[in-house]
């Protein structure tokens, strides 16, 4: 072949491959900047979204870098801060003072991963927690505040009037005691009718007593007012006193009652609090186990916790009752007890602050007909 026609041949070879290299480019880059739109029109939704929710939102919201500078405040949070152009400032800096170094700077050194405290400023209450913030975002913490002043005011409101009403209703009681022993001294005439009232009277009187006392202690322990000492004690001793206490009753019914808990089993626990725990829920079982029926006390170890059961066979409780079992005041049909002593409904209530307290959980199971198992947990004394 002659020179010339190699040379040719290389040229055209050269030329074509360039040209369907080069329109592979075009469409390469055609194709990236079709991605690179559609990427741009993604993000403007995203922070379209993102600006729409931060703005109706009464939380305010603060993105701190890892050198506590403010990334994004929403209009919120301005307004409790009172923090206008902030953006790129110090978190100190730009608002009222909150105090929160220590917790940004704890939460930004990954000591921890969030944080929360209430502050008070101006008879106006805020809930403010800092949390971690994701490094690839170059987020260093996550600033929420939450105005809680009216929800603090509504709960002084329901301690105090629960405190106060306790405080009034302990003078009447009392009297009503004093009057009712005069009654069983004074009333010799007709003894069969007064003892049928007084049996009735007195049945009220414990009732008051007994609410008083419930709601006060209820006051005590959602006020932060009744400390929980945990020390290490063996289970039988918390259970005991409470069995003492209870013996007429379960005698009375011929109820068979069984401890089949260990006896060195040992539970860090506020002794008053959880003997209160023990006699409610003794109390309820016998009250609600037909005569000569059975009551189990029972405990075992699950990890860090000691599980303490109290079983019955008593009449259980309605499956529809049993989620709003621990509520204050709710009481399930005295129609199904004939005969039952009438309660506050403040007992099982009473019992779960008390054990969650102690950081433990506290919940039934029950077949109505069949009978029900109170459970709660106690951090294990090691």
């Amino acid at each position: 072949m002659e020179p010339t026609a190699i040379l040719f041949l290389i040229v055209a070879t050269s030329a074509i491959f360039f040209f369907l290299q080069n329109r592979a480019a075009r469409r390469e880059l055609h194709k990236t900047k079709n991605d690179l739109r559609d990427a741009r029109a993604d993000l403007r939704t995203a922070l379209a979204r993102w600006d729409a929710t931060t703005r109706s939102v009464s939380e305010g919201i603060v993105l701190l870098d890892a050198d506590a500078h403010i990334q994004f405040i929403n209009p919120a949070a301005e307004n409790f801060l009172d923090a206008r152009a902030s953006v790129g400032r110090a978190f100190n800096q730009a608002a009222w003072s909150l105090h929160l170094e220590p917790l940004i700077a704890d939460v930004l050194a990954q000591r921890a991963d969030a944080l929360a405290q209430t502050v008070v400023r101006d008879d106006r209450a805020f809930h403010i927690r800092v949390r971690a913030g994701a490094p690839e975002a170059e987020c260093g913490a996550i600033i929420t505040l939450s105005d809680v002043t009216e929800l603090q005011r509504l709960g002084r409101m329901r301690r105090d009037f629960v405190a106060n009403i306790s405080h009034e209703l302990r003078t009447p009681v009392t009297t009503l005691q004093l009057l009712a022993e005069t009654m069983e001294q004074e009333l010799p005439e007709h003894p069969t009718a007064a003892a049928a009232h007084l049996v009735k009277l007195r049945g009220q009187i414990d009732l008051l007593h007994q609410l008083t006392s419930e709601m006060m202690d209820l006051a005590l322990i959602e006020s932060g007012q009744m400390p929980i000492r945990l020390l290490a004690t063996n289970l039988a001793d918390l259970i005991a006193p409470a069995l003492a206490a209870l013996q007429p009753q379960i005698e009375r019914k011929e109820i068979v009652l069984e401890y089949r808990a260990a006896q060195d089993v040992r539970v860090l626990a506020d002794a008053d609090g959880i003997r209160k725990v023990v006699s409610n829920l003794l109390h309820n079982a016998i009250k609600f186990t037909p005569p000569r029926g059975r009551i189990a006390i029972d405990a075992r170890r699950v990890d860090d916790n000691i599980e303490i059961q109290i079983a019955d066979t008593g009449i259980g409780i309605p499956a529809r009752d049993v989620p709003r079992i621990f509520e204050r005041f709710y009481k399930v049909d005295r129609a199904r007890t004939p005969g039952a002593t009438r309660s506050t409904g403040l007992g099982l209530a009473i019992a779960k602050h008390i054990v969650e307290g102690h950081g433990g959980k506290i919940w039934v199971t029950s077949i109505e007909g069949q009978g029900s198992t109170f459970y709660f947990s106690l951090p294990a004394a090691n």
